[in-house]
């Protein structure tokens, strides 16, 4: 009996001990949860960005602002899936439809936010009185 118990108290401190020193592995369900919940938070907030321009074309620094939160969230999702491939068992194509509508974000936003720069360069330039300069019109007959 001394002898069972005497087993029974070395495998808790040795089941003990590999829990502690165990690494933590992910809670795919809850993880994902709240991942795919934060995208869509920024997916939300790029899309009445959009709706509010009403047609008209998009303010490209406004945009470049509101997809960089887009672009973190996707990112993150994206490596917590590479990551807890196995463990979670992530099929490839959901990664990779991923990956695809990420790199389409990544490149709108990367052409607003160049577009941006360069208005807020004219800006700047205008402002110093550097700024393209308008052809005078040629004076007298023709």
């Amino acid at each position: 009996m001394a002898h069972r118990r005497l087993f029974g108290l070395a495998f808790a401190v040795a089941a003990a001990g590999l829990g502690l020193s165990a690494p933590a592995f992910a809670d795919c369900g809850s993880d994902m949860q709240k991942l795919a919940q934060d995208r869509n938070v920024e997916l939300q907030r790029v899309n009445d960005f959009a709706k509010a321009a009403h047609g008209k074309p998009l303010d490209p620094e406004g945009f470049c602002a509101k997809s960089a939160g887009l672009l973190r969230a996707e990112a993150a999702l994206i490596a917590y899936m590479e990551k807890n491939k196995d463990w979670c068992s992530f099929p490839d194509e959901t990664i990779d439809g991923l990956k695809t509508a990420h790199a389409k974000n990544a490149g709108f936003s990367g052409k607003a936010c160049t577009v941006a720069a360069k208005i807020k360069k004219m800006k700047e330039q205008a402002a110093q009185g550097g700024g393209p300069q308008a052809q005078p019109l040629p004076a007298g007959p023709l």
